[in-house]
């Protein structure tokens, strides 16, 4: 039993020290409408400063046979991803996320795009170990924001960065190790 307690044992299970939550990067990507998306491209892996990785749940496909549930796979569910971004004083990310949902349906006229093409895209989330080599990839497809938290204003807050929410729905995720091209795109991010 003294085995199961050997701190080397331990330390070589948990490869490379560990995965550590705060070594991430997301990669925004905006619908053509959107007007200056550029900049919030460019600074969405340094302003998403809290993502998660997504989840998935197989819901099961429940039988009743002589009063006892058969349970079976069912269809898989991917819940919404949440981010939080901080505010730089241009406000660029959140800007472009209020003309996003506005293409969606106009806060005036409550008409919108119809094609999900013109409205939907891909988002990244990219793991790194603490060197910023890229483990894993997430893409998520087919994504579009669905709620944009209010941003909190208090007097008495001082030596703080604004953030807000964004909430988002998207039709699954494809993902990769690392290794691949994904080195480029985050050079160019974080160079």
């Amino acid at each position: 039993m003294s085995s199961v307690f050997n701190v080397e044992r331990f330390k070589s299970a948990l490869t490379n020290g560990g995965l550590r939550p705060n070594q991430f990067a997301v990669q925004l990507s905006f619908p053509t409408y959107v007007g200056d998306a550029a900049t919030a491209v460019q600074k969405s892996p340094f302003l998403v400063n809290i993502a998660e990785l997504p989840g998935q749940i197989i819901n099961p496909a429940i039988v009743l046979y002589r009063g006892r549930e058969v349970k079976f796979a069912g269809d898989r569910v991917y819940a919404p991803w949440t981010i939080t971004v901080l505010n730089d004083s241009q406000m660029s990310v959140r800007n472009a996320m209020e003309q996003w949902m506005n293409g969606m349906e106009d806060l005036q006229t409550k008409i919108g795009r119809l094609n999900p093409a013109e409205y939907q895209r891909n988002v990244d989330i990219f793991q790194l170990d603490r060197n910023g080599n890229v483990l894993k990839s997430y893409t998520l497809l087919d994504a579009f924001p669905v709620d944009i938290s209010p941003v909190a204003l208090d007097f008495g807050a001082n030596d703080q960065i604004s953030t807000f929410t964004v909430t988002w729905q998207y039709q699954s995720f494809a993902t990769s190790g690392g290794g691949s091209n994904l080195g480029s795109i985050l050079g160019a991010v974080f160079n």
